[in-house]
Formats: C-alpha cells, sequence, structure tokens
C-alpha cells in the first residue's frame, strides 16, 4: 500500500537531515510527500529536547498533526521520544514512536507505526538519501556527543561519539556530486570527534576535495577545541566554503567555567585568528547564550566585547532557557527584564557587523550555488551569504555559478556572471 506522508521537523540542521531521510525513505517506497498541514494518511513530527520549551513546542506539534492525519495520530520520531519515551507514548494523538537511528528500515518502520501494511522488501542506504532541495547534499559523518556541558541535555539523548564508515562518507559524496549536486554539507552532533580508518575530519574533508567534479563542501558547527592546523589550511582551498560555524557561548571565563565548556576566552581567540591566517575574509558564524545562571554585567560586557573584537559575520543568539535533568538548571536564572536588555542590545551590534560583514563583498565575484527563494532565487555564496538573483534568466536551482555582489537601493543582490 501507498499513500500520502507529511513531516514536520523542529530543532537542529542534523534533524533536517535525518527528516530528509524519512522523506527519501518514504518516497522510495512510493509514499507521496505532502506539506504539513494538510491531509495526510501519515504525519511525522522529528522532535527536540534541548530546553523545556523546545519539548512544549513539540507536544504542541504532536496534537496539530494528529488533526491532519487520517489515523488521527502521529509518528514521533527524534530526540524527545528518546529522552521521555513513556511521556511520549501516553500522549492520545501518538500513534506510534519510531527511533530515527535505525536509517535502513525507516520507512517499514514508520509506515507499519501507522497501521499501515510495507510492502517493500529492500533495505533503503543513506547513500541514496535526496540532496535537500534538489540544491545541496548534507551527508552524516557521525552522531553523538561526549561532552559535559551543564545547560545540555544532547549527550544523554544522543549517546557517545560514533563515526559513520569512510568509506561510507565517501561512497555517498561519489552518488552526490554523480547526481549533479554542488555543495556538500558535512554534518553531525559533534563532527570533530570523527574518527574513521585513520581519517580524522581534515582528512575525511581533504579526501572529499580530492573527488573529481564541480563542487564544494561546506562543514557545519564544529567545536573550538576540535579546530586543528590541518583542518584550518584546508579553508584556503576553493573546494572547501570559506565558512566556519564556532560555538563560543560567553565570552567571559567565568560564565565558560560554570558551563563547563573545554575552553577560555584566550584559547577561542586563537582558534578564530588560526583560521583567518589561512582565509582571512572566512565567514566566521557563532553562538551566545544571554542571561546564564550567575551572567553579572561584567560578564556580558566581556561577551560583548569578544564578539566586537572578533568581527563575526553573524551570530545565533539564545536567551537562556533550562533543560530539566541538566546541572544548571538547579541554578536561578537572571532576571528576565535584565536578559531581554541584554539581547537587544548584542542583537543591535551584531545586525550591524552582519551587514558590514557583508557589505565588504560589494563588487566582488564569489561562487554561488543557486536555490529557490520563495517565488524567485537566491544565490547561497561560499561566505555563506544568501542574496536574492537581480536577473534571473536561464539560471535554475542547483547551478553552480560565478556571482558578482551589489547593492541596488540599499539591498544587496547577487548578479550572475556570464559565462
Amino acid at each position: 500500500m501507498t499513500g500520502t506522508f507529511s513531516i514536520k521537523t523542529l530543532g537542529c540542521k542534523f534533524n533536517q537531515y535525518e527528516s530528509s531521510l524519512i522523506v527519501s525513505a518514504l518516497s522510495a517506497s512510493g509514499w507521496r510527500v505532502v506539506p504539513f498541514g494538510e491531509r495526510a494518511d501519515i504525519v511525522v513530527v522529528n522532535t527536540c529536547t534541548v530546553t523545556d520549551s523546545a519539548d512544549k513546542k513539540c507536544r504542541n506539534y504532536i496534537r496539530q498533526g494528529a488533526r491532519f492525519a487520517s489515523t488521527g495520530g502521529v509518528i514521533v520520531v527524534g530526540c524527545l521520544q528518546r529522552r521521555a519515551h513513556s511521556d511520549v507514548e501516553s500522549m492520545p494523538e501518538v500513534k506510534g514512536i519510531v527511533d530515527n537511528s535505525d536509517r535502513e528500515h525507516l520507512a517499514g518502520k514508520i509506515i507499519q507505526a501507522a497501521g499501515f501494511v510495507f510492502d517493500g522488501s529492500d533495505l533503503f542506504s543513506e547513500d541514496d538519501s535526496l540532496p535537500f532541495g534538489r540544491v545541496r547534499s548534507f551527508i552524516r559523518v557521525q552522531d553523538g556527543c561526549d561532552g559535559k556541558c551543564s545547560y545540555c541535555i544532547v549527550p544523554s539523548v544522543r549517546g557517545n561519539p560514533v563515526s559513520r564508515p569512510f568509506e561510507d562518507v565517501m561512497r555517498h559524496a561519489r552518488k552526490s556530486i554523480e547526481h549533479g549536486v554542488k555543495e556538500l554539507v558535512l554534518t553531525g552532533i559533534t563532527i570533530g570527534r570523527y574518527e574513521s580508518g585513520g581519517y580524522d575530519l581534515a582528512g575525511l574533508a581533504e579526501s572529499i576535495m580530492n573527488i573529481e567534479g564541480d563542487f564544494r563542501i561546506r562543514i557545519t558547527s564544529i567545536e573550538p577545541r576540535h579546530m586543528n592546523e590541518k583542518l584550518a589550511s584546508l579553508f584556503a582551498s576553493p573546494k572547501l566554503a570559506p565558512h566556519s560555524h564556532l560555538p563560543l557561548q560567553s565570552g567571559s571565563d567565568r560564565i565558560l567555567s560554570r558551563m563547563n565548556r573545554p575552553y577560555n576566552r584566550q584559547e577561542f581567540i586563537d582558534v578564530v585568528n588560526l583560521i583567518r591566517t589561512k582565509c582571512p575574509d572566512i565567514a566566521i558564524g557563532t553562538d551566545i547564550i544571554v542571561g546564564y545562571p550567575g551572567e553579572t554585567d561584567v560578564d556580558f560586557e566581556q561577551t560583548l566585547s569578544l564578539v566586537r573584537d572578533m568581527s563575526f559575520s553573524y551570530v545565533h543568539q539564545f536567551t537562556y532557557s533550562a533543560r530539566s535533568g541538566t546541572p544548571s538548571s538547579a541554578d536561578k536564572g537572571c532576571d528576565h527584564r535584565i536578559v531581554m536588555s541584554r539581547s537587544k542590545e548584542l542583537r543591535t551590534m551584531t545586525d550591524i557587523m552582519t551587514r558590514e560583514y557583508a557589505d565588504s563583498f560589494i563588487g566582488k565575484h564569489d561562487m554561488a550555488v543557486i536555490e529557490r527563494d520563495g517565488e524567485g532565487l537566491a544565490a547561497r555564496t561560499g561566505h555563506y551569504l544568501r542574496l536574492p538573483l537581480a536577473a534571473q534568466g536561464g539560471v535554475l536551482p542547483g547551478d553552480y555559478r560565478e556571482v558578482e555582489i551589489r547593492s541596488i537601493d540599499d539591498t544587496l543582490k547577487a548578479i550572475v556572471v556570464s559565462d
């Protein structure tokens, strides 16, 4: 039997990757995907449990999704069901729970959990996953984390680091390139812990870069302590996107210690300086948590000064939200009004910083992957700028084109450079 399905994804890019596997697996079994919110035979909610508020949001989507399911219930996958399996199972809107870490049997388990007959017999290969939006291919290189950050629940729901075998990653990369994908995104929970067959992350990235073809790779978020000289040196190559995301969380040594982050302020600065010696105009983004328990005005000012000195190309900022079951959840958070004031101050500064970085490319050329942007098209450059195309004739999603960046009516736009 076949029918329709929809999926709602919450949380990180790794969850987005796992949702793309579900879409690929069900599609390969003859099922047709429809947008979440439309009537469907199977509704899947891929959950996140990074904070208590994330749990609440997931439960709301489970209840909402059940209204669209022909069976009256949803299939729940992801981190929430791993952390609170029995609580999720007891929700009347839940038809079934599937552990999406069993990637080879995803389609059959989801279809059967929804109460339908699974007619397929072949195992689904992760190598055959569809490119994300048919523009870029996310390639899982590892899963799990053994960090001990005092605010994070991820290690307890994802388990210890496990690397995907080197040959499996290489086969996935080759298949993606053969299918015309122009950007391969290496993803994982702590990808800097990659180790397989004598290859670390730098060795893996270099091996993929040596595959013949017109493409580039991009490395998702990597912990500062995992950036080394060899990996940093690869950013000088046109085959590796000049973009790195290094989560900082705080610029205060005192707060970093309370967070149990395994580096200090100066060590983070040294990592950024190392990368920029190899690739001076690289886009470096970061994460900042505002209002961590015990954060004082002095601590916050140290964060502001470090963010300013590092000239990040973008900053993902979060107000601290307790995650029950973590050490920091027992501590009293900062006053809400203070947190909101600090968040506004940081956002004002980083908005200016982001625009200044983007403006530095006006008049310059960059290689870009073309992707959909509503009814139009946008160019995602190697430096992680996403710019609308000023002219779109003869350009298609998935194209890999040289563009010139211009300021038109005070808006940055990309112009495709003629062949």
